[in-house]
């Protein structure tokens, strides 16, 4: 799979930052990294954050590690070995101390991480891989050092105007026991719009 673009994040209605993805495959082994800018405002004061997420699996889509780095306010990294049993993560905290985890994970493990938009972009091709219609996967969130599961649906074909003119674009969602998340893919299944109403959050992707 190939894939690279940008996506307009928003928050609560407000524009808030990019994130640029790269997408691509090697042989027997896929990236996926980005760039991550975000401008917020908490308690009167503007705060900037870049974070920059890399994550390697292999031609099955099953991954072999992540790392992600957050610079500006606070500052805080983190590595996962998933080719290890049990996956290790090791964690920078804001407060720089050192935090190493071992966790139980099944070697076809989903990663979707916190503000990683993109990550939604693997598990779309995973879901078509699977088949489609109804799938469930096993899923780890690296940023909050949680495992769980995530349900993906099949809601057919939509129309939006995504300030491009009227697009007919499939609609898929996926669930978590914390979230619901709504995608939308084009003809080619490339992530177009993914919304989060619970946290307000939405990623438009840039033509």
């Amino acid at each position: 799979m190939k894939d690279r673009g940008t996506f307009v994040l928003s928050l609560a209605g407000q524009p808030v930052g990019t994130e640029t993805f790269d997408i691509r495959s090697e042989r027997d082994r896929i990236e996926a990294g980005a760039e991550i800018e975000l401008r917020i405002e908490r308690e009167g004061k503007v705060h900037n954050f870049r974070t920059s997420p890399k994550l390697n699996l292999d031609g099955e889509l099953r991954p072999r590690s992540y790392s992600w780095s957050q610079k500006g306010a606070q500052s805080s990294r983190l590595e996962v070995d998933f080719r290890s049993t049990p996956a290790r993560a090791s964690y920078k905290t804001v407060d720089g101390q050192d935090d190493v985890r071992d966790f139980e994970l099944p070697k076809d493990i989903v990663v979707l991480d916190d503000n990683v938009i993109h990550h939604y972009q693997l598990i779309v091709a995973r879901f078509r891989k699977a088949g489609g219609q109804n799938q469930s996967f096993p899923a780890f969130v690296p940023q909050e050092a949680l495992p769980g599961m995530v349900s993906v649906e099949e809601m057919g074909e939509e129309k939006l105007d995504l300030g491009r003119g009227p697009e007919a674009l499939r609609h898929l969602v996926i669930s978590t026991e914390l979230a619901r998340i709504e995608l939308w893919v084009d003809k080619e299944d490339r992530l177009q719009r993914v919304s989060i109403p619970a946290a307000q959050l939405e990623a438009i992707r840039k033509k």
